[in-house]
């Protein structure tokens, strides 16, 4: 998903490549290829939460994948232009941080 210049074609002459949505998935590859997730996850989502005994549990989310397109960002109510997660990541935080036992949970 490409949220910064969504369907465009880049123009500037330093780079050979000029198709921005082309760039973003090869970033999106690049970086499932080389961050350390599980594959079990699927679908290419990144969020998820990490145990560490009893204690703490972190719960790391994703605020660019289902992000809208950059504007100025002057929107008066929230709204899809507004949204920094997708609505299965927003239920899966709220049932996990519901179901955690940790004394501490941390958002990351």
């Amino acid at each position: 998903l490409n949220n910064w210049y969504p369907g465009e074609i880049h123009d500037d002459a330093r780079y050979r490549v000029k198709d921005v949505s082309l760039l973003a998935a090869r970033a999106k590859r690049a970086f499932l290829e080389y961050a350390p997730l599980r594959r079990s996850m699927g679908g290419g989502r990144i969020y998820r939460a990490l145990r560490y005994g009893p204690s703490l549990d972190v719960f790391l989310i994703d605020m660019r994948t289902h992000r809208a397109a950059n504007s100025p960002n002057r929107q008066a109510v929230p709204g899809p232009a507004t949204r920094l997660m997708g609505e299965a990541q927003l239920l899966w935080l709220e049932e996990a941080l519901g179901a955690s036992r940790a004394t501490w949970k941390v958002i990351a």
